[in-house]
């Protein structure tokens, strides 16, 4: 199972900048490393620019403030004492930075930054409601097997099944479910996936979702299960914090995520490409996002975002 090591504290921002003016935070993790495990390093709400060292040796590099960005350092610790700097524009490096620790055996950690789990609402409605979920993962031994549990919060089982590795798709079907529909009735589902091999749970990811239908009329306003979302109603944002969009889930509020700064710090089109992709894919759960918005300078993105989230209309 895997282990979250919170490495918050600690950091020092160095009185030496780089060359070329950057800020260079460092931190000393001991650790007591294992060879059974797998280590990934997780900054969230990432500087805009930065070069994580381990070492002395660079492991990576990120573009954009917005993301998560996760990065494998098993290689690059060692047993004991370990230098964590992280090179960057900003004199704050993140708004959290975490150790994960899982077993050699584990959900996926280096797609785009996102859960490892894709939770897809299908076909929604009032009497019934079909939900794709996949888990992801690799290098897996071919007899390993995914289940996947659908709860509500309070911890009523829905739905449970168990699926080989080699096809983890799991379409769950539910009778009579309670949609997701704002601040009237801002419901939501939990999905929980674990990764078993040898008859034992090695991984576990944990995912809230909500369901409901979202549509678009001609005139560019947004339905919610059939109903029109008011205009004042809709918060325009582009939030760092992914818990920000969970208190909105919650609470029922209307997102529109507006990714026009998303746009405006990508270097290049291809970076501007990864950036989206980045966060499509960490913030597809949360019901809260009715519409993703792209400048009209990028429209040419809309095929890419609709590829990557196929539920939610895209705006201009």
């Amino acid at each position: 199972m895997r282990n979250i090591l919170n490495i918050n504290s600690d950091w020092i921002l160095s009185a030496e900048k780089t060359p070329d003016g950057k800020a260079v935070h460092k931190r000393i993790l001991p650790l007591n490393k294992e060879d059974a495990y797998c280590y990934y390093l997780e900054l969230l709400g990432a500087a805009p620019s930065m070069e994580v060292f381990v070492n002395q040796e660079k492991i990576g590099a990120h573009t954009g403030s917005y993301t998560l960005y996760r990065v494998d350092v098993t290689d690059q610790i060692v047993n004991g004492d370990n230098e964590l700097d992280i090179v960057c524009d900003s004199e704050v490096p993140c708004l959290d930075a975490s150790l994960i620790v899982v077993g050699k055996h584990h959900f996926s950690l280096d797609h785009f930054g996102d859960a490892g789990l894709t939770v897809i609402p299908e076909e929604i409605s009032t009497s019934s409601a079909s939900i794709r979920i996949t888990a992801h993962a690799k290098n897996l031994p071919e007899d390993a097997m995914i289940s996947y549990t659908v709860l509500t919060t309070t911890g009523t089982m829905l739905a449970n099944k168990s699926v080989p590795v080699s096809a983890p798709e799991y379409i769950c079907h539910l009778t009579n479910p309670c949609l997701w529909n704002g601040k009237t009735s801002p419901k939501l589902y939990v999905v929980v996936a674990g990764l078993i091999v040898n008859g034992a749970t090695e991984d576990q990811i944990v995912l809230p979702f909500g369901l409901r239908n979202l549509s678009m009329e001609s005139n560019g306003s947004v339905l919610v299960n059939g109903l029109c979302v008011p205009e004042k109603d809709l918060i325009r944002t582009l939030e760092s914090d992914p818990f920000v969009y969970d208190d909105m889930d919650e609470d029922g509020s209307f997102a529109c995520v507006e990714l026009k700064e998303l746009c405006d710090i990508a270097a290049d089109e291809e970076d501007c490409r990864n950036l989206l992709t980045e966060y499509v894919l960490q913030n597809a759960y949360h019901p809260s996002i009715l519409c993703w918005k792209l400048p009209e300078d990028h429209a040419d993105f809309a095929a890419l975002l609709r590829e990557l989230d196929s539920t939610r209309p895209v705006l201009f």
